[in-house]
């Protein structure tokens, strides 16, 4: 008994498996892209909502600085109901107290540094600091006669 073979026109013999691991090849590849890409996305938003978190405790510390002036208590760590937390720490600015119109030279605007940090909860390492110079007044200032 004799086999016989058919032979292929072009010797295109598994020219059908090569095209199909080429083209799993860049399919796969294709896919490994596209979650590089959204993990890059994924740390863009995380960061991005970590920085609005401490920005927004930065200022929530500026608004309890300004608040309390002019008597400048340091406080501690205030934290927030998200997790996050300010510092706050006030200082005299090296402006000289400023005649306020209207009042006369017995009244004074007088100038405070209110420097705020706010920082995102943990596991994050982001903070954002707000340095603000605030004139606060009228106050008396002098003999007053």
């Amino acid at each position: 008994m004799t086999t016989r073979r058919k032979k292929i026109a072009g010797g295109e013999a598994g020219s059908a498996l090569v095209i199909s691991l080429v083209l799993l090849v860049i399919l796969t590849m294709i896919g490994i892209y596209a979650i590089s890409v959204s993990t890059t996305e994924f740390d863009m938003a995380t960061m991005n909502k970590t920085g609005k978190i401490a920005l927004n405790a930065a200022e929530a510390g500026t608004y309890y600085g300004i608040d309390f002036l002019p008597v400048t208590i340091p406080a501690g760590n205030v934290f927030l109901a998200n997790g996050a937390w300010y510092a706050v720490s006030w200082a005299d600015s090296t402006l000289p107290p400023e005649i306020m119109v209207g009042y006369g030279t017995n009244f004074r605007y007088v100038f405070f540094n209110v420097d705020s940090t706010g920082h995102a909860p943990d596991p994050y390492v982001t903070n954002r600091r707000i340095l603000a110079e605030v004139g606060f007044g009228p106050i008396p200032y002098g003999t007053m006669y």
